[in-house]
């Protein structure tokens, strides 16, 4: 009877480190480098990134169609009131950007913070993760995301409609 008893005892052992061993198997899958979570994390930050961009277009959009409406009801050609210099004093009025300062104070021609508060509607959210900035490369502005380690990735480009 001893005999079974110890053998029992080391197949409950066996057993119980067999758990514990899968237990850190999942553990590592759910919270390691590669993980799920951390996974969860890159999807909801490029899903920020995209919607900031999705937002932002938004306004710009809705501002082409007030003056769109303003010119046709006025009888003017859309393209004395429509512009990129328009669209970005529109966006700078409703504090939506702001002109970036060099290290000097010296406004940054063609770069502006994002402020991405003031994109949010009542019912919705932004997840704010990192930096975005409105940036005039050539002759498009693009939404540039920078990262906690200062690393750019343009997101897209502002839609201005071209007249």
């Amino acid at each position: 009877m001893s005999k079974q008893n110890g053998f029992a005892y080391r197949v409950l052992v066996l057993i119980i480190i067999l758990v514990i061993a899968i237990a850190g198997v999942m553990m590592n899958k759910i919270v390691g480098k590669n993980g799920v979570l951390n996974r969860v994390v890159e999807v909801e930050t490029q899903y920020s990134k995209e919607d900031v961009l999705e937002k932002i277009n938004h306004k710009v959009t809705q501002k082409f169609i007030e003056i769109n409406n303003e010119a046709k009801a006025n009888n003017r050609n859309i393209s004395e009131l429509y512009n990129c210099d328009v669209v970005i004093e529109f966006l700078k009025q409703n504090l939506i950007i702001e002109q970036v300062k060099d290290e000097n104070g010296n406004w940054q021609e063609g770069i502006y913070e994002i402020h991405v508060e003031k994109l949010k509607t009542e019912n919705q959210q932004i997840h704010e993760v990192g930096k975005f900035q409105l940036e005039k490369i050539e002759e498009r502005y693009m939404v540039v995301w920078y990262d906690e380690n200062g690393n750019a990735q343009e997101i897209g480009e502002l839609q201005i409609q071209q007249i």
